[in-house]
């Protein structure tokens, strides 16, 4: 066996998983099929993309001994404030009511993906080969052989277990006969960035309108990020939008909640669809990430979805011979470990976007009047806080935030 676990896929969840198993003490290989940007290059302060980290997310990371490097560069979330344009009505998530430092931190893209990237490669027994692509995946009793090709040249390696962290339409997926389901929201998300004049709060805002759901992120520099869901058409007008133009109205549906804006960033957009795998596991072949599960950013779920199948999977695979028979199995209890998390994460999203993107007004009072009551019950805040931090289904040993060079008795979160 030329090593342990393959992982196809190296964003940042397959980076993430690499580090999580190298850290364990696997041999690893990493595939990824666009060559990593070896010069750093950064885009502008209002030009980065971000991506929301849920609680649990950071405490892997702590586990993972990378946190102290990405904190600095992160802000934190201490509020997330809920509520529906036009209507009264809101609901307040706060991190002190639930006595931990924060609900989660916000970090821009590139700068977790260098982060992660130099973890991986300061691990000895992780293997990157970048670029690269598969083209044959058979599976034995003992092992997956793959075939990759490497420039002009195709190899043949063969692991343990084979882990795919592709994105949305996995490719690899298609290989092992994995079907996936579409659903097309028929809305498109805009994400942009931009400059405030008062300091930051650490608050997060969920803003749900006629159009779709608005997600404002603090960022550090005293910067948010934006993801505004709207139909294609109103998306498409949007983007045409000048500058002036475009951010009147933000100011329309959302208010003057963070001041005036001083700058905007570039728009970008994308539309929007959820892909789930009809299953997780084939043999010894594991989607995870959004190669299992794309999903509706209005949660902002996605890659800490994907995380959380890393740290299931980190518990399930500890001390087990990968050569062995049995792996298969191992791997089917993972999945079936996982439906419970991968359904309420789903429904969890989906409701919130067939709830709040409606505008029938009898619909708009008694959602107003929910988000209002909700407020007002702590019990129920604290159990969608909880599901919204990762922590709705399970908790493994590095969600709990035990470090590797701990004991699993030090430091355990309880929740």
């Amino acid at each position: 066996m030329d090593c342990e676990i393959c992982i196809v896929g190296g964003g940042l969840v397959g980076l993430a998983a690499a580090l999580a198993f190298g850290t364990q003490g696997r041999s690893v290989q990493l595939f990824e099929a666009r060559p990593y940007d070896t010069q750093n290059n950064q885009p502008s302060a209002l030009d980065v993309r971000s991506i929301a980290l849920s609680y649990s997310t950071t405490q892997i990371f702590q586990s993972l001994g990378i946190w102290d490097e990405l904190k600095p560069n992160c802000a934190a979330i201490n509020q997330i404030h809920v509520s529906s344009a036009g209507h009264f009505g809101v609901t307040r998530l706060n991190a002190s009511e639930l006595n931990l430092p924060s609900m989660g931190q916000v970090i821009e893209y590139h700068v977790l993906a260098q982060q992660l990237l130099v973890a991986v490669q300061k691990q000895q027994n992780i293997e990157i080969c970048s670029p690269a692509r598969v083209t044959e995946i058979i599976q034995h009793d003992d092992g997956v052989a793959i075939a990759y090709q490497s420039g002009q040249t195709e190899h043949r390696i063969k692991a343990g277990v084979l882990v795919v962290a592709e994105g949305a339409g996995s490719s690899i997926g298609e290989m092992l006969g994995i079907t996936t389901q579409t659903v097309d929201y028929e809305q498109t998300a805009i994400v942009a960035n931009v400059k405030i004049q008062q300091p930051e709060s650490g608050c997060a805002y969920e803003r749900f309108t006629a159009q779709g759901p608005m997600a404002m992120l603090p960022l550090p520099q005293q910067r948010y990020a934006m993801v505004w869901t709207n139909t294609h058409e109103r998306a498409g007008q949007l983007m045409e939008m000048s500058e002036k133009g475009f951010i009147e109205n933000i100011y329309k549906q959302f208010g003057l909640r963070l001041g005036y804006f001083e700058q905007l960033g570039r728009r970008d957009q994308f539309a929007l669809k959820m892909r789930r795998a009809d299953k997780l596991v084939s043999g010894r072949c594991v989607l995870i990430g959004n190669a299992a599960n794309a999903l509706h950013p209005v949660a902002g779920q996605g890659f800490n979805l994907g995380m959380r199948d890393i740290a299931q999977l980190y518990d399930d695979l500890c001390a087990v011979d990968l050569s062995e028979h049995s792996t298969p199995e191992l791997l089917e209890r993972y999945q079936q470990q996982r439906i419970q998390d991968h359904e309420q994460t789903v429904a969890l999203g989906n409701g919130l976007v067939q709830l709040f993107s409606n505008n029938l007004p009898v619909i708009n009072y008694l959602r107003a009047a929910g988000l209002a009551m909700m407020d007002l019950c702590p019990t129920l805040k604290n159990q969608m806080g909880w599901q919204g931090m990762g922590y709705g289904a399970s908790a493994s040993s590095l969600m709990r935030g035990v470090a590797v060079a701990q004991s699993q008795d030090e430091g355990n979160l309880t929740v």
